[in-house]
């Protein structure tokens, strides 16, 4: 497994207290007492809070069975931070890891949930140089709040984006052209609609999706808004074959 996880980590080592010994003049004999011991607790040391958690991609020979396990582990560890502190960044680069969080987020959402937790995310673009080269990546700005009594069903949103994957052999700057128009179509949805479900199929469409999405955050605050989203899992049939997906529910704080 290939995978880098953060968890929150406990402060290493204990911090030694010197005492200075003073020899007595005279020999001390300790006196018996039915007195009992005191005995004081020791506090655990705090803990350090989890901001940024970076997602690696799995290699492309990992079985189905560790690519899942790995998926939920992720999810652990974003659903305990999100416990702990309330939030965490989502940091990923390329649709393959962009893919493995959003399906991380999906599972930590129903895990938070069970403390009456509901997640939330707000994409963004970041940026990173290794090396000579700069890499542009999508963090997903999560965090936890007591969740709302009313329940989402996504089948109901009278809004549905179908995300498609671009051909392979599309050039990069029509590859951008595509994302900034399904960008468009989301920031319209949300103004008609004040709602809409992003159906996507395969890295590719997760990764573009989420791209589109952090650009239509952009255009929703023009006007004085926010846009946040959550993921949930789907089933559909495609070609006669039941195809697992996900789906970013999205609205807006807008009154």
């Amino acid at each position: 497994m290939n995978e880098e996880t953060n968890s929150t980590k406990g402060i290493e080592g204990i911090e030694e207290i010197k005492t200075q010994h003073i020899e007595p003049k005279e020999p001390i004999v300790e006196k018996e007492s039915n007195k009992p011991k005191e005995f004081k607790s020791k506090k655990s040391p705090p803990k350090e809070k989890l901001v940024d958690l970076k997602v690696k991609a799995d290699p492309r020979d990992v079985s189905p069975e560790d690519r899942k396990r790995n998926v939920k582990k992720l999810a652990g560890a974003i659903s305990h931070s999100l416990r702990a502190t309330g939030e965490i960044n989502v940091r990923c680069f390329g649709n393959a890891s962009i893919g493995k969080a959003a399906k991380a987020l999906a599972i930590a959402r129903e895990y938070v949930g069970i403390q009456e937790l509901q997640l939330e995310c707000a994409p963004a673009f970041i940026t990173t140089k290794i090396g000579d080269t700069d890499l542009t990546g999508i963090s997903f700005c999560t965090f936890a709040s007591k969740s709302d009594a009313i329940q989402i069903d996504i089948e109901k949103i009278p809004s549905v984006l179908m995300v498609k994957a671009d051909p392979r052999d599309v050039s990069p700057e029509d590859r951008k052209r595509n994302v900034k128009k399904l960008a468009g179509a989301i920031a319209h949805s949300l103004e008609e609609n004040k709602e809409v479900s992003i159906r996507c199929f395969g890295n590719a469409t997760i990764g573009k999706a989420s791209k589109a999405l952090a650009i239509a955050r952009g255009h929703v605050a023009t006007r004085g808004s926010d846009l946040y989203c959550w993921p949930v899992f789907i089933v559909a049939e495609i070609n006669g074959n039941e195809r697992t997906g996900i789906s970013f529910y999205c609205y807006t704080n807008e009154i």
